[in-house]
Order: structure tokens, then sequence, then C-alpha cells
């Protein structure tokens, strides 16, 4: 879940043109099992020794924190839910296949579950492009659909930062968010760097303009194209694909915000949007699957700048990202061994 761009950046956008290239592989439930459990158990060894560790400290920083209310918490869960069944629709919309509900939220509970292992987004882009093939779509058209919904997650995004900007003045929001990767940068040297994305641009751009590259993402570019073009000359499918995706912002958006007020209600939904579409976008630049090391403090200094309480703020986040991330990992992979038994994948 989150989503945070969604992992869309440049690296998500050269792995989908790869997968142009590629023959599609049979995703074994058992392996993926085997290795969300590995992931998994090697998360929990890590917490626990690093919990261990340094378990007076924690204890001491979280001695003040209230105890969450319950309620609140069943709603984050209601909206972390709901996320899933709104991309269930937009994939539908995008893809403009027909298929029940249950099918298209089931696949993106086992794109979720992918993404637990592999980072930067491409173990959901993975199973969207194998899900999409194996119900009829050539190749080219399933990668025009499932950039068709990353690139209206990415608009809407931009969009709701730009509603929300008023907000960000003057409040510490944008600057406590974006102070880690300010750090970063100037600690390996604003050189370095650069030169770092000159490489990168650079790498990528000499594949692209390799004849035989070129040659062989023609007929897959006319078909993207092909694809775009019908689902422009749809007004309802664009709308439903738009309005879903907003939703599973506005669903992301609602899942923190009550994680938050299950501890503190004094923080505004302004304010909590704000830094959550600050903080996810900042994090979207992490390798790591999810963007887990990094969306974590994002969003606690966010939420802290807007003027929550920082152990308080460092729980809900904890909490938030319990429920809408970690905890669907389970249905995920049920969902990713039914539908391989189905053919779905």
């Amino acid at each position: 879940m989150p989503a945070v761009f969604g992992g869309v950046d440049a690296t998500g956008a050269a792995a989908v043109a790869v997968e142009l290239t590629r023959t599609p592989r049979r995703l074994g439930p058992r392996r993926t099992r085997l290795r969300v459990l590995a992931a998994v158990g090697v998360v929990g060894i890590v917490g626990a020794l690093v919990g261990t560790r340094f378990r007076s400290d924690v204890l001491g920083t979280l001695s003040d924190v209230p105890a969450p209310r319950w309620h609140w918490l069943v709603a984050c869960l209601i909206a972390s839910v709901l996320f899933y069944v709104a991309h269930g629709v937009s994939v539908r919309a995008a893809s403009g296949l027909r298929m029940s509900l249950g099918t298209a939220t089931a696949s993106q509970l086992a794109a979720a579950a992918a993404n637990r292992v592999v980072p930067a987004g491409l173990g959901a882009i993975a199973v969207h492009l194998r899900f999409l093939e194996r119900r009829g779509m050539t190749r080219p058209a399933a990668v025009a659909a499932v950039a068709s919904i990353k690139g209206a997650a990415i608009l809407l995004h931009l969009a709701g930062i730009a509603l929300v900007a008023g907000t960000l003045r003057g409040s510490g929001v944008g600057e406590a968010v974006t102070a880690p990767v300010r750090m970063t940068v100037n600690g390996i040297g604003a050189g370095p760097v650069a030169a770092g994305l000159a490489v990168v641009g650079a790498g990528v751009g000499t594949a692209v303009a390799h004849p035989r590259v070129r040659t062989r993402l023609r007929p897959a570019l006319r078909g993207f194209r092909a694809h775009l073009g019908v689902l422009a000359r749809s007004p309802w499918r664009t709308i439903v694909l738009v309005t879903s995706t907003a939703a599973t912002k506005a669903a992301q958006v609602m899942g923190l915000a009550c994680a938050v007020w299950s501890f503190e209600s004094g923080l505004s939904i302004a304010s909590i949007t704000a830094v959550y579409l600050v903080g996810s976008a900042v994090a979207g630049a992490a390798p790591t699957a999810g963007s887990v090391g990094a969306i974590e403090p994002a969003l606690a200094i966010g939420l802290t700048a807007s003027g929550g309480t920082a152990a308080t703020m460092f729980a809900a986040v904890l909490v938030f990202r319990l429920i809408s991330y970690w905890l669907p990992i389970l249905p995920g992979v049920t969902a990713l061994a039914m539908m391989r038994r189905r053919g779905d994948l």
C-alpha cells in the first residue's frame, strides 16, 4: 500500500521498457510464498534484535504515548481495504476487460504481496502485466494499461500537492520532510550526486538509442499508442479511471488520518493530507520495496512539524504502516496462490 507515487520513477519506467522484450515467465506460488515469508522472517529477526538492543530507550520514549482508540484503528483498516477495491476498479477501467470486482481486487492484493519483496514497485508491475496478459491482452496493451494507471496516479498526486500548497506555507512541513534528503545530498556532495544522475541518464539514453532496442520496441510502442488512443476515446472509462485512482489516494490519506486520530486528534485533515502527499513523494525515491525505511521517518517528521508530539506521531505512523502495508501480506500471498491455481497468473 503505500503507495506513494506507487513506485513510479526512472527505474520503474526502465523496467517496464525491458519487460516489453522479455518472454513472460510463470510465477511459482510456492517460490513467491517462500520469498515473502523469508523477507518477513528477516524483518522480524532484525526488528527483534533492534528492539532488544534499544528496548529501554524505546520504552522510555513511548511511555507517554496514549493507548490508541480502537474505533479509529478499525476505520484505518476499512480505508486500507477500500484502497485495494478502488485499485481494482482502476484496473478494470484501464484495461477495458470484463472481470468481476473481486478478481480485480485479488490481483491488487497479489501485486502488493510481490511488491513487498521486489523494490521500486517492479513486483507489482510484473504481476499486473502477467494478470492482464492471461486475461487476453497483448503485452503492449497490458503495458499501456498499467502505464495509464501509474500516469493518472502521478498527475493526481501532483494535483493534490498543488491543492494543499497553501497548507505547507509557513508550516515547516515541506522543510521537515525534505530535510533528510537535503542532509543526504549535502553529506555525499552535490558533485557526486549530479555525476550519478548523469551516468544513469546517459545509460538509459544509450540503451534507448541503440538500433536493436529501437527495432524491438517499435511494434510495442505502436500497440502502446493504439491502446492509449482507445482509452482517450472512451470518456466513461477515463472518468472511472481518474475517479478510482483519486479514491486510492483518498483511502491512503484517510488511513493515515485515522491512525493519527487514534492517538491524537489535534491535527487537521488538510495537514495530514499535505504530510502524506509530500512525504510519500520524497520517500518514493528510495530504492527499497514499498519505500520501507524512508516513508516512515518522512511521515513522522512531517506530522511532528504539523504540531503533533514526536513519539505519538512515530507510533501513529508505525500503526498505519502495520495495517496498510504489512497486514495485507497474508491475504496477498493467498490471493497469489489462488489466482495461480485458477490460471489468472
